[in-house]
This record gives C-alpha cells, structure tokens and sequence, in this order.
C-alpha cells in the first residue's frame, strides 16, 4: 500500500466559492464566516475601477425579528470594518431569543453600503425558561393575517411540482 502525502490530508485555504454563513454560538453571541469567490472580487474591482484589496470590507449584522425582511426595514443594524484578510468575525453583546442575518459588502466613496452577500437567518438561543404552554417560537405577524400589504402572493404555477412521473 502506498503512503499518502502531507498535502492530500490538509484543507485548502479557500474553495473559490461565494459562501456566508452564519451561526449562533450562545444567547448573546454569533460567528459567521465568508468567502468570495475571485469572480465577484474581480467584477467589484472592475465596477469601482479600483483594487478590491484596497476596499473597505464591511459586515453589517441586522436584527429582523418578527417581520418579512426586504432589505432595508431591519429592526436595527450594525456595521463592522473588518481587517482585508479577515475570513470570520464574532458578534457578542447581542438579545436573546432575536432573529439576525448578515451581509458582506464595501462602502462606496460616499460612505454607501454596497452587498455583496447575504448570510441565513439565525435564533439566538433563550437565555431563560419558557413560560409552560407558550410557544417557543413566535410567528410573523404578517404570516397570520389574510391580507398583506405589499407582499407578492404566489402564483398557482408557482406551487405546484415540477416533475412527476406522470404526462398529461
């Protein structure tokens, strides 16, 4: 049997992939980490005909508990200024039992946020005991009301399965 290579067991620095993920670590803390990939670094770089090393590297951590997000009504934000090499970060001092998401982008010269990803929502855990027979997650108010403003309804093409065995 032959010997395997030091270099066959260790893990790549990067995938060349665009990925942002975040996760709860406790009630107050969350870690998410990123990559992007060398195609979106290249189009920003191209777009802002400047080198994408020398951008700004922003995460902004939103709080959208309880409600649809579209992007820009969040319950509030804040933005961190990363080091250019930074492939993760920490968020500590956060609420309990609240519902964040993140995006990774660059600000423009005038001081713009520009995403370039978007992470999955996450739930910080409780940090105290549920109340018995109250639920332990909360649904949107939007989700339990018949009529919603500014919402498109899906149409019927748009929920039904797209294969099946059957012709007709």
């Amino acid at each position: 049997m032959e010997a395997l290579t030091t270099a066959e067991f260790e893990v790549p620095d990067r995938y060349h992939k665009d990925l942002l993920h975040l996760m709860a670590v406790s009630a107050d803390s969350l870690y998410v980490y990123w990559e992007i990939s060398d195609r979106r670094r290249w189009l920003l770089s191209q777009h802002f005909e400047c080198d994408y090393g020398a951008m700004p590297k922003v995460i902004r951590l939103y709080d959208v508990t309880h409600m649809y997000f579209d992007g820009s009504n969040a319950h509030a934000y804040w933005d961190v200024v990363t080091t250019p090499e930074a492939t993760n970060w920490y968020f500590h001092g956060l609420k309990a039992n609240r519902t964040y998401l993140t995006d990774i982008g660059t600000y423009t010269w005038e001081h713009e946020f520009i995403p370039l990803l978007r992470s999955n929502c996450i739930v910080t855990p409780r940090d105290s005991e549920a109340v018995w027979g109250e639920p332990l997650q909360t649904v949107v108010p939007e989700a339990q009301t018949d009529q919603v403003d500014q919402r498109i309804r899906p149409s019927f093409f748009e929920n039904i399965q797209t294969y099946t065995p059957y012709m007709r």
